[in-house]
């Protein structure tokens, strides 16, 4: 579990550039494992969490391998309501998949520096 959960950390921490890792607002990272409904099924997973402070979201993000597949789950906890976000997500879409969820939901380039600069100036 651990080896498994160490290269997804060091994989996504060397594809993604760390200035967007930090945005995510990263508070705490640990490994565990998590029991979540799989097409019907409960299934144990490796999970890595992270508790992030995004714009888009602020809570603990479960990473999850699904072996079945070979793809991750990521799955979003806040207020102690838990939803899955896009499943089935490859090894290199990650990163990508991640700062979608966590912080920039989506927004254009320009968009979001916009919302980062009113944030700064509200400081």
């Amino acid at each position: 579990m651990v080896t498994f959960l160490t290269l997804t950390k060091q994989f996504f921490l060397h594809t993604t550039p760390i200035d967007i890792i930090n945005n995510w607002g990263i508070s705490k990272m640990y490994v565990t494992q998590i029991v979540k409904n799989v097409n019907g099924e409960d299934f144990t997973m490796a999970a890595l969490v992270m508790q992030v402070n995004g714009f888009q979201f602020q809570g603990e993000v479960y990473i999850a391998l699904d072996e079945g597949s070979d793809y991750y789950r990521i799955y979003g906890e806040k207020n102690g309501t838990t939803k899955e976000y896009p499943h089935d997500i490859a090894f290199e879409e990650l990163g990508d998949v991640l700062d979608s969820m966590i912080e920039t939901g989506g927004m254009t380039k320009e968009e979001y520096q916009a919302k980062v600069k009113d944030f700064v100036c509200s400081l």
